[in-house]
């Protein structure tokens, strides 16, 4: 269907009548496929989303691809697999990781002329910090509308802080400070032989970025095209990682995709740079000594975000229809289902505030808090080359097995390799 064709298709609905054409009619066959994530609570909520949808139009099949979302490199990848393959979702959901990726292709319906037009998705954008949407643009487009997002923050043991008659972390905290108190929460037995760490650093990418944004620096220049790696500030921040394991020895060896969860639920470390998720794991396991903080840092303070975006293909078929599915899938509802999920914040500022979603930790408002300011993940059209590159030399060197020269020159070879391969 032509651009002009799949605007007026709309007009109708978006207007309440009087366009050229009318509404999707309620009793329409069709069939929609979806692809999202695949946690058990992504499959919960999309459950519920579907049959509130089928209440209006019964005879339409809802199909889902379900993928992990170990990593966001994979994730693209199988998504890009799944539309080179003909067999293209008609919506998708995808997080400012992949926007590039898609967007860049000309992938996705352009929704300007729907965003000011339609009644629910006014609606939707007036609950939402204006922020969260630069995270979903690219080259100024915007093609996808924001579900739930997240931010790193420290979290820490309140029980250890006691023990160790610390006070809390304060909002203004350093590196120096994190290493100092990491120094005071760090045990260990009569043999030397450590028993609890005082800080875990992240085995993902994106809670990882947030060493190198709170040093002015990251792997990759401002605007997303050359090698950044070879700034001393980002060799500063590897090095600085890599004395919390080695020289100072109060974080455990790097452990690639580990994102400490596991080890701070089950009190083996003092602190970890974690996302909200955590907050569901936490309280699974009644485990309640534990509140959060703003990352530390080194030149100026910083919050990364990361937000999950719902958009529909230029491929499908039933554009109209797609967009009613998508006004489900980011409806009041599930946006409060996220909130009782207790995972990522939700995109609407009033999920983020019902109480089941403040009850714990007691800062929670640090989390929806830092969307006015926080600064998205850079992340280009080949996004998932870029981790994949990152994260393989960072573990090499943070587990051991190179050294700071080494890993500066494997980075910045791949990275400006990968670079100029990409098609802006």
């Amino acid at each position: 269907m032509k651009r002009r064709e799949f605007t007026l298709g709309l007009a109708g609905l978006a207007l309440g009548g009087g366009a050229a054409y009318a509404a999707v009619p309620p009793d329409i066959k069709a069939t929609l496929n979806l692809f999202r994530p695949a946690t058990d609570a992504d499959i919960s909520e999309v459950n519920h989303a579907i049959a509130r949808f089928k209440t209006r139009f019964p005879n339409v099949e809802i199909k889902v691809q379900y993928y992990p979302t170990t990593s966001w490199a994979e994730y693209i990848n199988q998504l890009m697999n799944a539309i080179s393959s003909g067999e293209s979702p008609d919506v998708l959901n995808i997080a400012t990781e992949g926007v590039a990726t898609l967007v860049g292709r000309n992938l996705l319906y352009d929704l300007s002329e729907i965003l000011t037009s339609d009644a629910q998705a006014k609606e939707l954008l007036a609950d939402v910090e204006p922020n969260l949407l630069n995270a979903l643009r690219y080259n100024g487009k915007l093609d996808l509308l924001p579900t739930e997002w997240n931010t790193a923050v420290v979290w820490y043991n309140t029980d250890m802080f006691a023990e160790a008659g610390l006070p809390p972390p304060g909002a203004n905290w350093t590196w120096d400070d994190l290493l100092a108190t990491a120094q005071k929460l760090t045990k260990r037995d009569a043999s030397g032989n450590v028993t609890q760490f005082g800080y875990f650093i992240p085995g993902g990418q994106f809670a990882l970025t947030s060493w190198f944004q709170t040093n002015d620096t990251d792997r990759l220049t401002p605007d997303g095209r050359k090698s950044n790696v070879r700034d001393p500030k980002y060799r500063e921040s590897l090095m600085f990682l890599h004395d919390l394991i080695y020289k100072y020895r109060v974080s455990p060896t790097f452990a690639l995709n580990d994102t400490g969860y596991a080890a701070f639920a089950a009190r083996q470390t003092a602190m970890i740079t974690g996302l909200h998720p955590l907050a569901r794991v936490l309280r699974d396991s009644k485990f309640t000594a534990a509140d959060v903080q703003v990352v530390p840092y080194r030149k100026k303070q910083v919050n990364i975000c990361g937000v999950m975006g719902l958009a529909m293909t230029r491929q499908t078929k039933n554009p109209a229809l797609a967009w009613e599915f998508m006004k489900v899938l980011m409806d009041k509802e599930i946006e409060d289902e996220i909130a009782n999920n207790v995972r990522s914040i939700p995109a609407r500022r009033s999920a983020a505030e019902l109480p089941v979603w403040t009850a714990f930790p007691q800062h929670w408002s640090l989390f929806y808090g830092a969307a006015a300011k926080a600064k998205p993940l850079t992340a280009p059209p080949n996004f998932a080359q870029v981790e994949q590159i990152m994260m393989r030399n960072i573990e090499a060197y943070l587990t051991g097995n190179r050294d700071i020269d080494a890993t500066i020159d494997g980075l910045d070879k791949e990275l400006s390799q990968a670079m100029t391969r990409v098609k802006w």
